[in-house]
């Protein structure tokens, strides 16, 4: 296998560790291996050709994070007797834990980050949802709204204070006159890993796992700023340092090495499955995936200790046998795992080295298959990450050096490359027609997209993206149907991308003006198809609303406006001329029939915002709804625009099929 880099980029991370991506579910990554700012790349399909790396890259200064809720506890004890009366193992614990003394140091070392996760579920406002957490046990909720650059800190709901102060019971501080008594003081209170639990609800669930070995499950309010209810289950694990959470299944492993499946109900509470390593080795895990899969109706739950893969197979009846087993993977150790799809894996080794392992179930037996991934240079770097698209059509790689080199600039120390790529030749575009649907916003093939537009920008096989659909090969005669408005907009996107790099490369730039025209005849047939859909729709009315009746109205004069700005701008010299008179003859009888049915359209004047799906006029606000893919506005009445559609209809772009987002003014 041959991993072949479609783009690259570079960030600064100065306290490199391994699994530096905590955070990666395909469309997501949150880099934890900076002191001083948190990174998070959020996959967009918005690619330039002067920067191919699919990624909004956003940063939180971490400053904002190194909050010590701890130090309010310490405070409450006498820390200077605690230490006299110790001996020299527990002072020297005390001594180096920072959590313990922060209060008595004159320079408390910086706190690194420890686990960074986006919920699964989006606020009231649409807005994502970020927690974080550092080894100072502070765990801080940011929020932001989709393609956004900026991350807010949520001030409403302080997570360890309310632990702390709320949830815990009381102590008398006056007894607490040893270091076993401190500790357990302390470590209840310190959070060590945390996961996000999905709720059908609307409301955000958060487990917390502590220094102590508890378990917390605080249930948020759907604006995240309230806490409705929690549930606490205390184990004899030591030190939480790993959780992974798929549908009811909590997978928590401790820093002794020992790991255990629980299963969550909210009438009971946590129960314990399983212990799946019993084994106290203090080899604490730190990556863990849960897939799901379909075939066998079961479970696989796949981690690594040192250079091995542990995995299990567990079936969702209770009639059949649990499977384990393990894998050496050799390189030293394993420093980046992710899912490939099915039961294949990515594994990146200390020893700079890339494998696929492929999980094979056969006759009651778990067996693995293993190849290794060439990549250029990658005998200098050591993989720090992996994470696999959400369509798993490319991989992204991140790397560290492992050497030093003469004449190293500034930039390139405490480097983290990131390599985006592919090493399984697969057809986006092909994948992209075959798999969009009626009511599935484009935005969930988001990395389709994103590698289309690489590969344009990067003129690998331009050719065929040039001749994609002609304008010529759509034919209006039939009637309209929705495969062929996706067909036009799946053309949009390939045109949209083609002009781009035709406008940003000095050898192409004379042939964007045929693709400007182009794309002007496109965009008419999109809009016309769009709106003889919404007629063929309330045709099938006996009686028309207000609305309706309004809408009818502008949609008429939009196909007019539209028809007669094409007989202007497409004259007998015009190359496309030809193309342009069929498609207006074409629109001319289907218009002529429903002008007959529905009335002649109102002359209006222009220009006037106009909504992009009734072209009734949008009225002046400081708040919008948009598409968040090519930004076109529509009303914000949804339920007004719901009435253009069948009943379940999704509400997507009628030119790029992307979902609509909406811009708030906030106090």
């Amino acid at each position: 296998l041959k991993f072949n880099a479609l783009a690259k980029g570079d960030f600064s991370q100065d306290s490199m560790t391994d699994f530096v991506a905590s955070h990666s579910d395909g469309d997501f990554i949150a880099l934890m291996g900076s002191k001083t700012d948190l990174i998070t790349l959020e996959l967009t399909s918005k690619v330039t050709a002067a920067h191919l790396l699919p990624y909004r890259v956003v940063s939180i200064e971490c400053s904002a994070l190194n909050a010590r809720p701890l130090d309010f506890l310490a405070n409450q004890v006498d820390l200077e007797a605690i230490y006299s009366g110790s001996h020299v193992l527990e002072a020297q614990q005390l001594a180096l834990e920072t959590v313990y003394t922060a209060i008595c140091s004159t320079a408390v070392p910086p706190a690194k980050l420890k686990w960074v996760q986006r919920a699964p579920g989006l606020l009231l406002d649409t807005n994502l949802l970020l927690a974080v957490l550092n080894t100072h046990g502070s765990l801080t909720l940011f929020s932001k709204p989709w393609e956004c650059d900026h991350w807010d800190r949520f001030q409403s709901l302080n997570v360890p204070v309310t632990l702390r102060d709320k949830l815990l019971p009381k102590t008398n501080a006056f007894q607490i006159n040893n270091f076993k008594k401190f500790q357990a003081y302390m470590d209840r209170a310190w959070i060590t890993m945390f996961a996000w639990m999905s709720d059908d609800s609307g409301r955000h669930v958060l487990v917390l796992g502590t220094a102590d070995g508890t378990l917390w499950i605080l249930t948020l309010s759907p604006d995240a700023q309230t806490l409705e209810d929690h549930y606490h289950l205390k184990t004899n694990l030591d030190r939480i340092c790993c959780m992974e959470i798929v549908e009811d299944l909590l997978l928590v492993g401790d820093v002794k090495g020992i790991i255990r499946l629980y299963r969550y109900s909210s009438g009971s509470g946590l129960t314990l499955v399983k212990t799946l390593w019993e084994k106290a080795d203090r080899m604490g895990i730190q990556m863990a995936l849960i897939t799901t899969s379909l075939e066998k109706d079961c479970y696989y739950i796949t981690t690594c200790k040192g250079a091995h893969l542990l995995t299990w197979y567990i079936p969702k009846s209770e009639d059949k046998d649990w499977i384990d087993a393990h894998f050496y993977v050799g390189g030293i150790k394993i420093t980046a795992l992710c899912s490939l799809g099915g039961n294949n894996l990515a594994v990146g080794t200390a020893s700079c080295e890339l494998k696929r392992i492929r999980i094979l179930h056969r006759d009651n037996q778990l067996t693995f298959e293993m190849q290794s991934i060439e990549m250029d240079d990658l005998q200098d770097y050591r993989v720090m990450g992996l994470c696999s698209s959400k369509n798993n059509n490319f991989l992204t790689v991140l790397l560290y050096r492992n050497k030093e080199y003469m004449n190293a600039q500034k930039h390139q120390k405490n480097q983290l490359i990131l390599q985006v790529g592919e090493f399984q030749e697969q057809d986006a575009l092909a994948l992209l027609t075959e798999k969009l649907t009626l009511n599935e916003p484009i935005n969930f093939y988001s990395d389709y997209l994103a590698e289309l537009r690489i590969k344009i920008f990067s003129q690998l096989d331009s050719q065929r993206f040039l001749n994609f659909k002609p304008l010529d090969s759509f034919q209006f005669t039939d009637t309209v149907t929705e495969t062929q408005l996706r067909a036009l907009q799946i053309k949009n996107h390939v045109l949209q991308g083609v002009i781009h790099l035709q406008l940003n490369h000095l050898q192409l730039l004379s042939k964007a003006k045929k693709s400007q025209e182009e794309m002007h005849l496109l965009l008419a047939m999109l809009a016309t198809t769009h709106i003889r859909l919404r007629f063929k729709f309330l045709g099938q009315l006996v009686k028309l609303s207000q609305f309706q009746e309004q809408a009818t109205v502008c949609m008429l004069s939009e196909a007019q406006r539209i028809m007669e700005e094409l007989r202007i701008h497409f004259t007998e010299e015009h190359p496309l001329k030809v193309i342009a008179n069929t498609f207006l003859e074409q629109m001319g009888q289907h218009f002529g029939v429903l002008l007959k049915k529905f009335g002649k359209p109102v002359q209006r004047e222009e220009p006037l915002l106009r909504c992009s799906v009734s072209y009734v006029e949008i009225p002046p606000s400081l708040e919008r709804r948009y598409c968040s893919l090519c930004d076109r506005q529509v009303l914000m009445e949804l339920e007004n625009l719901q009435e253009l559609y069948e009943p379940g209809r999704t509400l997507l772009c009628p030119f790029c099929h992307g979902r609509y987002t909406l811009e708030l003014l906030s106090a």
